[in-house]
């Protein structure tokens, strides 16, 4: 387990760093309130709305991760031109890249919660459109950023279109430019495009997709990190595996196991989010494999024990941290 003086020496670098977050960004919508009866109209609850709220989702929920813990989250995506885009730029007003188009609408969840449960959730996407002039926009951006402060990039790939072949080989070619980690938290559909980067962090069902096969046990986690690594040419792969915690590997070195750590379990929303932040962070920062993946596990038990979308602040961490030193231990 990582040391208490280690947790505070990689933290304590946080702020120095600017991280590129490229993807799909969405705009996550919730509306609370409270369900007292059945409608006469159909067998459903009434929700009588109290509050509602807008929060960054997707690879806005990354660089929202990466803004809390006081870094700079540069967040590059695509969205439309409509009211939501506006939001979205309230959301995010610094370092905020995102180009807004007019034949793309912007990706939209909207969920119904009563009494801390999701009732419904309501989804507003079409397939993201990368016209060719959107694409040289990207690819420019991406080109000028060769002469900027950047310390490490992180593509959050949902599948929505937003990621492309060309654009995924563009942001390859600045990592190696800049000598600076890529890592890619990953969908099925793209697969294709992810060879020879740092890291890959996909959770138990991706993993399983990857290998064709099912991760029940330690073991056969462990086995899925090592093909995933040689599948992709990574120089490390880990698998996020809810309730049972991180399986962790990275080239000539024995692959480890982190328990899942929680109180109680409300929203797993976002959490894979956090986990490739706070891993990216820390690796930029100077954390070895193993350290990281703590610091990204512990981060994770925070932001599954709140409602929605959510962030991790640096004392949350620091106090989870010296908790799970004091009564956890890794397997491996």
């Amino acid at each position: 387990m990582i040391k208490l003086k280690r947790v505070e020496e990689i933290c304590g670098q946080f702020e120095k760093k600017r991280i590129l977050v490229y993807g799909d960004v969405i705009l996550d919508r919730y509306i609370f309130g409270s369900v007292n009866r059945i409608s006469p109209e159909a067998p459903v609850p009434v929700v009588k709305v109290e509050k509602e709220e807008f929060r960054l989702g997707g690879a806005g929920n990354v660089a929202a991760n990466i803004d809390r813990l006081g870094a700079r989250g540069l967040l590059m995506g695509i969205a439309g031109e409509d009211v939501y885009s506006e939001k979205l730029l309230e959301l995010k007003p610094l370092n905020n890249a995102i180009i807004r188009s007019g034949v793309n609408q912007t990706l939209v969840k909207t969920r119904v919660i009563s009494q801390r449960q999701q009732i419904v959730r309501i989804d507003r996407e079409e397939p993201v459109r990368v016209t060719p002039g959107i694409a040289a926009s990207i690819l420019k951006t991406v080109k000028d950023l060769n002469q900027e402060d950047l310390h490490g990039i992180i593509v959050s790939d949902y599948a929505k279109g937003t990621l492309t072949r060309e654009i995924m080989g563009s942001l390859k070619d600045l990592a190696k430019s800049r000598h600076i980690p890529i890592i890619v938290d990953p969908k099925p559909p793209n697969f294709r495009f992810y060879r020879d980067i740092d890291g890959i962090t996909p959770n138990r069902q991706e993993a399983e997709t990857i290998v064709n096969k099912k991760i029940e046990t330690d073991e056969d986690a462990a086995a899925a990190v090592k093909l995933i690594r040689r599948k992709f040419k990574t120089k490390f792969s880990i698998i996020t595996r809810g309730g049972k915690g991180i399986t962790a590997g990275e080239a000539g070195k024995k692959i480890f196991h982190l328990p899942a750590f929680n109180h109680e379990v409300y929203d797993v929303t976002g959490a894979g989010d956090t986990v490739v932040s706070v891993l990216l962070l820390s690796l930029v920062c100077g954390a070895d494999l193993r350290e990281a993946a703590a610091l990204a596990n512990g981060a994770a038990s925070i932001v599954v024990e709140k409602v929605g979308t959510s962030q991790v602040t640096l004392d949350e961490l620091h106090q989870r941290m010296k908790y799970l030193i004091r009564n956890f231990k890794e397997r491996g």
